[in-house]
């Protein structure tokens, strides 16, 4: 059996999303507290419609993203076939990747692999290394140094 390198949720990326939320909540029910007692129906309604969707965005937080992490779920596997994301179940054959590249956002770092035709996903597939536990570029240069070695040769001529 090959080799395989497996990244497991981040711990620390979904406390502190957590952590920000519940300030962000704090600040929606100070804000609903000042619209009640001044009679803004209008800002109360909003408000409150806020606090609805930061209730439901927080429940989806914590049990798509922290209890994987506190249960030690991967999110992101090299094998010596595929890559897989775990958090989007898309699976990649490194025979049909063109080469990939790295991009960094202002929320987060995003691994890019282009493939060498158009799948289901597009020709570009983007991994999120937000929730991923671990160093972003130590992630992509795994990943890289896996393509150079698996990848087969007509792959690495395309480059």
């Amino acid at each position: 059996m090959g080799t395989i390198t497996a990244y497991r949720y981040s711990k620390k990326n979904s406390i502190a999303t957590i952590i920000m939320m519940l300030v962000l909540g704090a600040l929606f029910i100070s804000n609903i507290y000042k619209a009640y007692y001044s009679n803004d129906r209008f800002d109360l309604v909003l408000f409150a419609v806020f606090i609805i969707a930061l209730v439901f965005t927080l429940t989806i937080v914590v049990f798509k993203r922290l209890v994987p992490a506190f249960k030690g779920d991967i999110i992101l596997e090299f094998n010596e076939q595929v890559i897989t994301d775990h958090l989007r179940n898309v699976t990649i054959n490194w025979e049909d990747i063109e080469s990939i590249g790295f991009r960094r956002t202002r929320s987060s770092a995003l691994i890019v692999v282009h493939l060498k035709w158009e799948s289901d996903y597009g020709k570009d597939v983007s991994i999120s290394l937000r929730w991923v536990a671990g160093k972003d570029l130590e992630i992509y240069n795994t990943a890289l140094a896996y393509f150079d070695s698996l990848a087969t040769p007509q792959a690495l001529d395309d480059n």
